[in-house]
């Protein structure tokens, strides 16, 4: 049964880490599920794929231009 890991834990005697998906033996898989550290993947879940965030931008700074200004003259 493929999972998806919540939590770091052992799944099958090797260590896992929270994020990955895991085909896990039944019982490994039930047991998982029931303490919380696990949620069941669908076929629907494993075909899409995690959404990513876009990266920050940093906000402009104004610029100004000093120039030929009549006012100042």
């Amino acid at each position: 049964m493929k999972i998806k890991v919540l939590k770091d834990t052992v799944a099958g005697g090797q260590a896992v880490k929270a994020g990955q998906v895991v085909d896990a033996s039944d019982a490994d898989a039930r047991y998982l599920l029931a303490v919380g550290k696990a949620e069941e993947m669908t076929t629907e879940v494993c075909l899409m794929p995690e959404p990513v965030e876009a990266p920050k931008r940093k906000p402009r700074t104004k610029v100004t231009t000093y120039g030929n200004d009549s006012a100042n003259a």
